[in-house]
């Protein structure tokens, strides 16, 4: 009986060293690599490996013990809340403190992860710095809250000094200057062809066969806006490669 028991409590105790899934909500929806889910399946991993060797010690995997000191994709790391300003009533530019008056090393087009907990539900929402690539010492965000928004009220209840916590960076699409000196060079001229209204199979399609030569999409609103856009894209005869879904 001894045995047997010794065996259910350590049988208990790997339970407990399990990785534990995470919620929905603490999916950003913005497509990031790793996702939190592939974060989540990695620990998996990991976890049955060393639980099938019985050693501990593999669950350390070769992740540095120490605090992080940069930007990581996989591990969230803490900023300072140095200056926030409303600027309408539902919306604020937020400048956050970056150790060492170092810069953040974002490059234009890369956004960033931000962890919150509203009720004990932990979410993840994507945002992109404003400030200037080669700012020192800060980062600045402008965030827009909703009345029914989760991040939203986590937002509302910061004041200056507070502590967030951000991993990144992510995107792949990097945005380079001076690649066009004249408007002749661009696909269509933004002034002739400014539209409003819904857009839809038949306006993108028009709009991609309008083109002089092969152009390059982008996509930036929600999940569903994206997705929509992607098919549209692709039915209209545009590679995965000739757009990029912020």
């Amino acid at each position: 009986m001894t045995d047997e028991n010794e065996e259910n409590d350590d049988e208990g105790a790997w339970l407990q060293l399990r990785p534990v899934e995470p919620l929905p909500s603490q999916c950003c929806g913005s497509g990031c690599s790793p996702c939190v889910f592939d974060l989540y399946h990695r620990e998996l991993a990991r976890w049955e490996a060393a639980r099938a060797s019985k050693d501990r010690s593999l669950l350390n995997g070769e992740e540095p013990q120490s605090c992080p000191s940069r930007l990581s994709p996989e591990t969230f790391l803490a900023f300072r809340i140095s200056a926030m300003d409303r600027l309408t009533e539902d919306t604020y530019r937020v400048r956050f403190a970056v150790p060492r008056n170092s810069q953040l090393g974002l490059r234009p087009g890369q956004h960033l992860i931000l962890r919150g907990k509203v009720d004990d539900l932990e979410i993840q929402r994507a945002y992109t710095p404003i400030s200037p690539a080669n700012a020192e010492g800060y980062f600045e965000v402008l965030i827009k809250c909703y009345e029914t928004g989760l991040m939203s009220r986590y937002v509302k209840s910061w004041s200056t000094g507070d502590t967030t916590f951000w991993r990144g960076p992510f995107g792949d699409f990097f945005y380079k200057p001076n690649q066009e000196n004249s408007l002749e060079k661009l696909p269509w001229s933004y002034r002739e062809k400014t539209r409003f209204g819904r857009l839809a199979q038949d306006l993108i399609e028009e709009l991609v066969s309008s083109c002089r030569r092969k152009p390059f999409a982008l996509v930036c609103g929600s999940a569903e806006f994206t997705k929509d856009m992607a098919r549209c894209l692709l039915c209209a005869g545009l590679a995965e490669d000739s757009y990029f879904l912020f």
